[in-house]
């Protein structure tokens, strides 16, 4: 299978306040941008791709990729289906101030998409399962992974959570679409507080992610270590964190990323 060709960057010019004037451009990168499909997979992840990430010091490392994660077949039933942009992009300049990024995001969202060919979307049941019988296994061999992930540790830092790639989107690729048609290096004009605005999408593009049944769009579960009382004895558990929040997964991600 087809992985990510070298990394995709994508910056828009955005004037979006009296503070910025007509014609001024402020970078916007949509690596890992997320959308109701996911995050936009930029980096080459795959499902049981598995970080610690330390929410107190926004910082997040990959740690390994947990086995038994095999995708099912394709029906390829959908030809195409289109994901809608909601969060995530990364702003420079002035519109880095949160109430022009909300505005930014805003305007993202209703110029831009993303078509995804032959889209499968696999959401991974028994995720705990999985990679407590991986550390599990590696604990009875003599391996060193519970020091590799720092578990010991990460059970007495409470903010310090586990991330797991638990749903993907498959598909032979993706478009960028502006204003409903696929374009690169597109863009539009809106009009906000008097100040024209120019917003136009550059870069490589996401048809960078192509390849027969690649991984398009990923989701997460956040689990936090804990030890389970079993027999007596104490052995490495992981609880699921339906509502830990998680805005920043996308800056996180592109801090992360495999490829540059």
């Amino acid at each position: 299978m087809t992985k990510l060709k070298p990394a995709i960057t994508l910056a828009a010019c955005v004037c979006l306040t009296a503070c910025l004037k007509n014609g001024d451009v402020v970078a916007v990168n949509l690596d890992y941008a997320k959308t109701n499909y996911g995050y936009i997979n930029s980096g080459d992840f795959k499902a049981g791709s598995f970080f610690l990430w330390d929410q107190g010091e926004a910082r997040m490392v990959h740690l390994s990729d947990i086995p038994g994660f095999t995708p099912p077949p394709n029906p390829r039933d959908k030809t195409v289906q289109v994901a809608q942009y909601s969060s995530g992009a990364q702003i420079g300049g002035e519109a880095q101030k949160a109430a022009i990024k909300v505005r930014a995001d805003a305007m993202i969202a209703k110029h831009s998409a993303f078509e995804i060919a032959y889209p499968n979307s696999v959401t991974y049941d028994n995720t705990v399962t999985r990679i407590t019988r991986y550390l599990g296994d590696d604990i009875r061999a003599g391996g060193s992974l519970m020091q590799e992930w720092g578990f010991a540790d990460a059970v007495n830092a409470p903010d310090q959570y586990y991330v797991l790639v638990r749903k993907v989107t498959y598909g032979d690729g993706i478009k960028l679409l502006v204003d409903g048609e696929a374009e690169v290096g597109g863009g539009f004009n809106v009009i906000i507080k008097g100040a024209d605005v120019n917003v136009r999408l550059q870069g490589k593009g996401l048809n960078a992610i192509s390849g027969t049944d690649t991984e398009i769009a990923i989701d997460v579960y956040v689990f936090r270590p804990e030890w389970k009382t079993v027999d007596g004895g104490q052995n490495p558990n992981f609880n699921v964190q339906h509502f830990v929040k998680a805005d920043d997964l996308p800056a996180l991600f592109r801090s992360t990323s495999r490829r540059d």
